[in-house]
């Protein structure tokens, strides 16, 4: 993706970590992108670290799902870690948490 939207860096098998901006400006190329978050392997898991993130917003929540969709239908499961306080505190407020697996 470009310096100015989010980068996915995969830091070791089954854990990803996002960083920089993922929100409306960049949504399409973040979808795009987010093909990557299968497991190498054969895992059926994978730790999405969010620590990175620099700007949230409902668009945010949006690719997270479908990111997590996307997974599920393939039979992995995405676990998002280590989210900052205003994406926990869209989600509380967006009563998405427990489908994100983050918690407020």
């Amino acid at each position: 993706m470009s310096a100015a939207s989010a980068t996915i860096e995969r830091v070791a098998d089954g854990r990803m970590r996002v960083a920089g901006e993922l929100g409306y400006a960049h949504a399409a190329e973040a979808l795009a992108s987010g093909l990557q978050l299968h497991p190498q392997g054969g895992a059926e898991s994978v730790e999405v670290d969010l620590s990175g993130l620099r700007e949230v917003d409902s668009a945010t929540l949006a690719i997270l799902l479908a990111w997590a969709a996307r997974a599920a239908h393939a039979g992995v499961t995405l676990r998002f870690t280590a989210a900052p306080a205003s994406l926990l505190a869209l989600a509380h407020l967006c009563d998405a948490g427990p489908l994100l697996g983050i918690q407020a």
